[in-house]
């Protein structure tokens, strides 16, 4: 009884380490929008398989057109801006994240407001 226990509590202790960072911060100005992360273990989606390539799905939940674009980080100079995409009011939108990898943090910034703000 006591070994199943200690194994369960090992557990719980154990995933929040194995918790993957998020590829991508999100600045969504107070818009209802929904970022789900693909390409990612973790990550599952029914309509889209990205299994190592980083993308993200972006819902919008807003009655406003969301414009969204990606942003690269101050020391990240190679990273060219990445064009804005536009998502109508109840649409998604799957986008490539862009950058390198690299362990211990993001890779991007999305930036999400109104369009026309």
């Amino acid at each position: 009884m006591k070994r199943p226990l200690l194994a369960l509590i090992s557990l719980a202790f154990a995933l929040p380490a194995l918790a993957q960072e998020p590829l991508v911060v999100k600045r969504l100005n107070g818009m209802n929008l929904e970022v789900e992360e693909l390409g990612v273990p973790q990550a599952s989606s029914d309509k889209v398989d990205l299994r190592g390539v980083p993308a993200v799905k972006i819902t919008n939940h807003s009655q406003e057109v969301a414009s969204c674009q990606f942003h690269a980080w101050p020391e990240e100079t190679i990273m060219t801006a990445a064009p804005a995409m536009s998502i109508s009011p109840n649409e998604q939108a799957v986008a490539r994240v862009p950058g390198k990898y690299s362990s211990g943090g993001p890779i991007a910034l999305l930036v999400c407001q109104p369009e026309g703000v």
